[in-house]
C-alpha cells in the first residue's frame, strides 16, 4: 500500500502549454501528513473504489490505462474531494506507484511522478499538487513544470495547522470568472516576496495578500470571517486555494464555524511505502 500526502495550496501562478509536461505552476503549497492511501488488486475489469463507493475517477483511470492495469484501486482518502486538498493528485500518485509494485513495471520515481503529473494538466484536475506531493514539506515551485523537471525549495518547518473545511469550490468556473492573467502576476509576486524572506509569518501574510488582491477570498464571506476570527486571537491563517478552506495556526477557534475541523502537521516525506 502506498501513501501520498494532501497539498495544500498557499499562492499559486499558472502556466499551461500545448505539452502537459511543460504546464504547471509557481507557488508554494504544503504536504500534509493526512492524504491518500491506496492498494491495489489485479483482475478483470476496471473498478476505482474511494472510502467504499465505486467512483469515476477519470484521473486514476488515465493512470491505470497508461501502466497497463486492470483490476480494482482501493483508495482510502483522509480528506474529502473538491475543497483545495489536492485529492485527485494524491490517489493518481499513490495509484501510479502501486500499479508499478504489483506489475513489477520498476518504472523510475521520476517516470511516475510525470507521468501521474501529465494525467493532472489532461483530466484539468491540478497543476502544482503533484509536484509537492512528490517530495513532501512546505514545497516553493520555482517554475511550473511537471517533478522531474520543476526548480524548488523546500522547507522543513514543523507546524501544527487548524484546518477548516467548509465546502467544494467549482474550480474552473470560479477560473473563468477571474482573470487569469491577473491571478498569474500576483502568484508571481508573492513567491517573489515570500522568498525574499522566507517565514511562517511571511507565508501565511503572502497567502492571504494573494487572497485579497486576486479577491478569491471574497467568493465566500464565510471563508473571510474564518480567517479574521483566527486574526482576532492572534493567529495566523488564510484561504486554501482553491476551496472553501481555512488554514491557520494557533486557529483552534475555527472549532466555532461550521464545516470540518482538523488538526494537521506537515509531512516531511512525500509520497511512499505504507508498512
Amino acid at each position: 500500500m502506498f501513501f501520498a500526502p494532501a497539498s495544500l495550496t498557499c499562492f499559486f501562478s499558472p502556466k499551461m502549454d500545448d505539452d502537459p509536461l511543460k504546464s504547471g505552476s509557481l507557488g508554494v503549497s504544503i504536504a500534509l501528513n493526512r492524504g491518500v492511501s491506496v492498494a491495489v488488486e489485479p483482475s478483470d475489469g476496471m473498478e476505482i473504489i474511494v472510502n467504499g463507493e465505486t467512483w469515476e475517477f477519470p484521473t486514476v483511470q488515465t493512470i491505470a490505462q497508461q501502466l497497463g492495469f486492470k483490476g480494482k484501486v482501493r483508495i482510502k482518502m483522509d480528506l474529502p474531494a473538491g475543497c483545495g486538498f489536492g485529492m485527485s493528485g494524491a490517489s493518481a500518485l499513490a495509484t501510479a506507484f502501486a500499479i508499478n509494485e504489483a506489475l513489477n513495471l520498476n518504472r523510475s520515481f521520476f517516470e511516475l511522478a510525470d507521468l501521474t503529473h501529465k494525467a493532472e494538466v489532461i483530466n484539468r484536475t491540478g497543476l502544482g499538487d503533484v509536484v509537492t506531493q512528490c517530495f513532501g514539506g512546505i514545497v516553493a515551485r520555482k517554475s511550473a513544470l511537471c517533478p522531474s523537471k520543476c526548480a524548488i525549495d523546500r522547507f522543513l518547518w514543523n507546524i501544527e495547522l487548524d484546518v477548516l473545511i467548509m465546502g467544494e469550490l467549482p474550480t474552473e468556473q470560479i477560473l473563468s470568472d477571474f482573470p487569469l492573467d491577473e491571478i498569474s502576476k500576483i502568484g508571481k509576486n508573492c513567491l517573489k516576496e515570500f522568498l525574499r524572506n522566507p517565514s511562517v509569518v511571511s507565508l501565511f501574510g503572502q497567502s492571504k495578500r494573494f487572497a485579497i488582491e486576486t479577491g478569491l477570498i471574497d467568493v465566500d464571506s464565510a471563508v473571510r470571517d474564518a480567517v479574521e476570527a483566527v486574526e482576532s486571537e492572534g493567529g495566523l491563517a488564510s484561504m486554501v486555494m482553491l476551496g472553501r478552506a481555512v488554514f491557520a495556526v494557533k486557529g483552534e477557534v475555527l472549532k466555532d464555524f461550521k464545516g470540518i475541523y482538523l488538526k494537521a502537521k506537515v509531512d516531511h516525506c512525500g509520497v511512499g511505502i505504507l508498512d
